[in-house]
């Protein structure tokens, strides 16, 4: 179920920055043809002073700087009322809602996946007791508290706190955190190779 959870949230996310990114392509593309049309017609102006300077023994090179002059005004004005400061704030702000959520629903996952974990540990605490003596058993049981104590304090924390946590931890051990990322890209790539055959 939360793999089913998973997909919807990432679907929706998806589908949710892709309309922003769309909403803002369609924008820049109707100010590309804007600036084109006004491109056209100022160039449409400088061939008709080119032909007017040819009759008219106006320097070229004069006509050509005013065409110029003309183009650059029309692309001007063309992306003066474009707000792009607001565009982007506007995509920076779906995205912090995307990353938001799937987050949300990482840390739901994650802490299920402990929760059934410290269960698991624990049911096997018996047969470990049975098996290589009372003493592994008890270490099997600690782990399994161990391992549900975190699962607790990670349902007890928002996202914020999380990201808050893992800032303070990243200051603290750079050293650390550089290599926990080293090998989680290195599971991560594995894993992705790994789906990847899978698929052929």
């Amino acid at each position: 179920m939360a793999d089913t959870l998973n997909e919807t949230n990432g679907t929706k996310a998806k589908t949710t920055a892709k309309r922003a990114v769309r909403k803002t392509v369609a924008s820049g593309e109707t100010t590309a043809r804007k600036v084109k049309a006004q491109a056209s017609t100022s160039a449409t102006r400088v061939k008709a002073d080119l032909k007017t300077a040819a009759v008219g023994k106006k320097s070229v090179k004069d006509t050509v700087r005013e065409g110029a002059a003309t183009v650059k005004a029309a692309a001007l004005k063309a992306t003066e009322n474009v707000d792009w400061k607001a565009q982007g704030d506007q995509i920076k702000e779906q995205a912090t809602k995307t990353a938001r959520a799937a987050a949300g629903a990482a840390k739901e996952t994650t802490g299920g996946a402990m929760h059934s974990l410290s269960k698991l540990i624990a049911d096997t605490a018996g047969t470990v007791d049975a098996k290589l003596g009372p003493q592994y058993g008890d270490y099997a049981r600690y782990a399994a508290e161990a391992v549900a104590g975190a699962a607790k304090s990670l349902d007890a924390k928002d996202v914020d706190q999380l990201v808050g946590d893992a800032r303070d931890f990243v200051r603290k051990s750079p050293a650390v955190a550089i290599g926990a990322a080293a090998v989680v890209g290195y599971v991560l790539m594995r894993l992705a190779k790994g789906s990847g055959s899978d698929e052929a």
